[in-house]
């Protein structure tokens, strides 16, 4: 269990990978096609028992963070900003985004992974892999 986490069937929680088989799937695409796109598969393929395992094991290290929404256009995608006490985040919107989250309170749980194809720029460089937003009070 992933104490980070509530669960996938919470009323709060309005993205979870876990419900978002069309992402994994063009993820697991990514990762296995030997392009630049895709994240390591040392620990299975994102969102496979194999890798949920690593991650409850402590492979991939847990992250939380803090704000409010704010989203803005950014070319043809919609990018979501997310300010807190810690910072600021952008994610690219996650899919079922509602602007109607603009200006509410949210929690976003990710890891952080390696890309399959290290960045010779930045070798020590880990994407965020989005888990859980959850509305929080």
């Amino acid at each position: 269990m992933i104490n980070e986490l509530a669960p996938v069937d919470s009323q709060r929680v309005v993205y979870d990978i876990r419900r978002d088989a069309e992402g994994l799937k063009l993820k697991q695409e990514a990762s296995v096609a030997g392009g630049w796109g895709g994240l390591e598969i040392t620990h299975g393929l994102i969102g496979t028992p194999e890798w949920w395992s690593a991650v409850e094991a402590g492979k991939f290290k847990v992250e939380t963070f803090d704000g409010v929404v704010r989203s803005a256009a950014a070319g043809n995608q919609l990018h979501v900003h997310i300010e807190g006490e810690q910072g600021a985040q952008r994610w690219m919107a996650w899919r079922g985004f509602d602007r109607a989250l603009e200006g509410k309170k949210v929690r976003t749980v990710y890891v952080r992974m390696a890309p399959v194809h290290p960045l010779t720029t930045q070798p020590d460089f880990r994407a965020r892999v989005l888990l859980q937003v959850e509305l929080v009070e």
